[in-house]
């Protein structure tokens, strides 16, 4: 049986233990929430989705993850909630995406931005742009996300492809 609480607040508090993990922000809707945490606050951190439901009165924790996405808040209907979060690059204060038209522009809060639509179907939203120092800057594309990993990942394996052949 899935634990139920009377409020959210004592549902996030359930989801991971408060002394190894750290809450980094919450977005209520009704009778939903998501929540994103930080299960590594002493280190590099690594972001966790988790969302909430209420039913009859109750909180109980639903689905959750490792990276963002979208969720059905109805299993009647084809609507949900779509987030996008991540580390922000240094120094950004702000935070600009982009879902179907529908633009939302957030505060960078300890490192991490946090943006959530609800209500909507199916989707994927795309960070557009960053604010480094009061100028707007675009966001990197995810191709340009994956090559800078590849070249970190590739660097920490001394350059030689650690044993990585290619065709």
């Amino acid at each position: 049986m899935m634990a139920e609480f009377a409020t959210l607040a004592e549902a996030l508090r359930a989801s991971f233990p408060p002394d190894s993990c750290r809450l980094l922000a919450v977005r209520e809707h009704g009778d939903a929430a998501v929540a994103l945490f930080d299960t590594r606050p002493s280190a590099e951190p690594y972001l966790y989705e988790v969302y909430y439901d209420r039913t009859n009165g109750r909180w109980s924790e639903g689905s959750s993850g490792n990276g963002p996405g979208w969720h059905r808040l109805d299993s009647n209907s084809g609507i949900g909630v779509a987030t996008v979060w991540e580390e922000a690059p240094p120094g950004a204060d702000r935070v600009r995406a982009e879902l179907d038209g529908q633009t939302v522009d957030e505060e960078v809060l300890n490192g991490v931005y946090f943006l959530v639509w609800w209500d909507v179907p199916l989707s994927h939203p795309q960070v557009t742009e960053f604010r480094v120092n009061g100028e707007w800057r675009r966001a990197p594309t995810m191709w340009e996300r994956f090559n800078v990993e590849r070249e970190r990942m590739l660097r920490d394996l001394g350059h030689d492809g650690g044993g990585l052949t290619s065709a």
